[in-house]
């Protein structure tokens, strides 16, 4: 599954159910509980948010605790693009969005996880949010 950036943005931010949601994610994935990827763009994206709403030193921090979790980083390649591109003229979805469809399309990936309900306008991908995706974690007795 492919892990958006305001996942990583809630686990830091918010210090209610979304947030707490948000980390227990992060943990099943540092644990290898749940296989996750994301896209370098998900780096940029926290980044620039942390940094806005925080400060440069809590971003620095928060960045280098995404890249040590065993996520399977994308590069944004030429094909990446050429696919966003490609998804931009398809799909009402700003082109970020549309960056992280092809991200995940080049990768073999369908389901994200992200509080974005826009991707839920994408018929060939499926959208969890953090509530769901822990409550069925949970469910599954895991």
């Amino acid at each position: 599954m492919y892990i958006d950036s305001n996942i990583f943005i809630f686990a830091a931010m918010d210090q209610g159910e979304l947030g707490d949601n948000c980390r227990k994610i992060l943990t099943l994935i540092e644990s290898d509980k749940i296989q996750a990827a994301s896209s370098y763009l998900v780096l940029d994206e926290v980044m620039w948010i942390i940094k806005k709403n925080i400060g440069r030193e809590e971003s620095v921090k928060i960045s280098k605790a995404a890249l040590s979790l065993p996520i399977k980083w994308i590069d944004v390649t030429r094909s990446v693009m050429i696919e966003t591109v490609n998804s931009f003229q398809k799909n009402e979805l700003d082109p970020r969005d549309c960056l992280h469809l092809a991200s995940m399309k080049n990768s073999g990936i369908t389901t994200i996880v992200t509080e974005d309900e826009d991707f839920n306008k994408v018929k060939s991908v499926k959208r969890v949010d953090a509530k769901t995706l822990i409550g069925s974690y949970l469910e599954d007795g895991s």
